[in-house]
This record gives structure tokens, sequence and C-alpha cells, in this order.
């Protein structure tokens, strides 16, 4: 079927294109002369003069800034030295809160919970602030009987992450207790 269809498109075209050829004159179309090309512009008498030579240096030497030396500031204290401990603490049972202030190596009761810390620190005032303490704590069973649940380092600003796992009770770090710091002596005055 197509190639029907092909064979009698060719042979329309050129009963078409015989029709075409005996109705319409001859038509004479002029073929187009090439044209000359334009004369260059004159010659500008500054683009002949040569250029003198520029000397350019092989390896262009970069010398970058000497680096900002930063100085960290002195401390302006120490960090405190602490008594002890201040520990919250949750019975979950009755809903209720205490506070509890632990000083070092002495145990503690909460209930049925002895907590001894043995090491406390903090930041000097001028870091962020954190404190961390070494706890041990015990559970006095109900037949006497005495279980450490827990012995390691507790953290103020992350209390979950090494918290105390107990069915009744929370205890969590709240701050180092520490003496109060003596102000350094103002230096004397410029003479």
């Amino acid at each position: 079927m197509m190639r029907s269809f092909a064979v009698l498109l060719s042979a329309l075209a050129l009963t078409g294109l015989a029709l075409a050829q005996d109705t319409a004159p001859p038509v004479d179309t002029p073929i187009p002369v090439p044209a000359e090309p334009a004369p260059p512009p004159p010659a500008d008498p500054t683009e002949s003069m040569p250029l003198p030579p520029v000397e350019m240096p092989s390896n262009p030497v970069v010398t970058p800034p000497p680096p900002e030396v930063i100085t960290p500031a002195p401390p302006s204290s120490a960090a405190p030295i602490a008594s002890g401990v201040i520990l919250g603490g949750l019975d979950k049972v009755a809903a209720r809160t205490a506070k509890l202030e632990v000083n070092m190596n002495t145990p503690v009761f909460y209930n049925t919970l002895i907590v001894t810390a043995r090491a406390c620190k903090t930041r000097p005032p001028e870091e962020p602030p954190e404190s961390a303490a070494f706890l041990e704590i015990q559970d006095r069973k109900p037949d006497g009987t005495i279980q450490k649940i827990f012995s390691g380092w507790m953290f103020a600003s992350s209390p979950a992450l090494n918290a105390l796992e107990h069915a009744v009770y929370d205890v969590w770090v709240v701050s180092c207790k520490t003496a109060p710091t003596q102000p350094a002596a103002p230096a004397p005055p410029n003479t």
C-alpha cells in the first residue's frame, strides 16, 4: 500500500510540473555581480609605529602579609576549689524534690540512698559554666544490705549523660560548693 501511494505522488508531481511548465512563460533571472571590496581605510600613523618592549618579571613574587598572632588573655582567676557538691534529688513516688549539700568524702543520706562526693570540678568564671562531680551512690535494702548502684562523673549541663538509674530516686548535680575566693590585691599605680 505504501508503494502504490508513493507511485501515485510521483505521478502527480510530474503532471503538475508539466502543467506548470506549459502555462507559465520562462522568466529571466539576472545573476548578481559580485561587488568589489571596499578600499581599506587610511592607516593611522600612530598605529604603524612599533611599541617599545616592556620588561615583565619572569616569576612575580607575592609575599603574603604575616599571620596575625593572637595571644590568649591570661586567666583572671584560677578555677575555684570545691569543698563539696550541691545536688538535686527527686522522690518519684512521693513527687518531692530535695536540695542536698554534700561535703567531700562525707556520706549523706537521702531516704534509702547514701551519697558520697569524691571530687567536684568547675570552670573559672570567664569560661562557659560547667560543673562535674564524681559521686558514689549506694542503696540500703530492707534486709540491711548495702548495694553500690552508681559510681562515676555526673555533669550539671548534661544530667542525662551519665544518670543514676533507680526505680524510685533521681539524683543530679546542680553545682560545686566553693569557698569564696579572695579578690586579688589591686596593682600599685604607675609612678
